[in-house]
């Protein structure tokens, strides 16, 4: 989960400080975590956690990232 860009935002909501990815997805990972401050992580982990179905989960997070300018990170991601 450390290495999708649509999860790692909710992993350091929850606290996770210490991530372990391949090396491949380290620079997308760290352009992600910059891009969102721990207040708006954890809003989004909020409202994510009152959504009933995973694939309503998924559609917010890729949102969340077209909102702050990271669109190009998650196209073609499921």
């Amino acid at each position: 989960m450390a290495g999708d860009p649509l999860s790692v935002i909710l992993l350091l909501a929850m606290g996770f400080d210490a991530l372990s990815m391949n090396a491949s997805s380290l620079l997308r990972i760290k352009w992600v975590i910059r891009s969102f401050t721990l207040d708006a992580a954890r809003q989004l982990l909020q409202e994510t956690l009152t959504l009933p179905h995973p694939h309503l989960i998924r559609k917010r997070l890729k949102e969340a990232l077209e909102e702050y300018g990271l669109g190009k990170l998650i196209h073609g991601l499921k």
